[in-house]
């Protein structure tokens, strides 16, 4: 099965004022997610970062309360390099689904544990 991707917005650093503009959106934290399920066993991945907003100008500004999750995606999406990143969950993904080492039991059995 191919593997889905989900951007989420986890916070957002706003400055309290900028010049006549109020909780204008400075830094967005984001989380990019991805999953793949074989066989009924689910294997995730992810990628997590910032992105810089460039300063609004005061006819375009939407104040804080108004801003949409489909907005900030907007403004996240086109800052952020979706080919490494969905090369780099999907590397993890492989990794959990084909592990490079596993943890062996003792051929002579007894304790093993730590």
């Amino acid at each position: 099965m191919a593997i889905s991707y989900e951007l989420s917005i986890k916070n957002i650093d706003a400055a309290p004022t900028e010049g006549d503009l109020q909780d204008v959106v400075k830094i967005i934290h984001w989380m990019y997610n991805g999953k793949e399920t074989v066989d009924s066993e689910d294997f995730h991945g992810y990628a997590i970062g910032a992105v810089e907003i460039n300063a609004p100008s005061s006819d375009s500004f939407t104040s804080f309360a108004d801003l949409t999750e489909k907005q900030i995606k907007a403004w996240v999406e086109p800052k952020l390099d979706l080919v490494s990143i969905k090369a780099d969950i999907a590397s993890q993904i492989e990794t959990q689904k084909n592990p490079p080492t596993v943890v062996k039991s003792n051929p002579w059995g007894g304790e093993d544990e730590v």
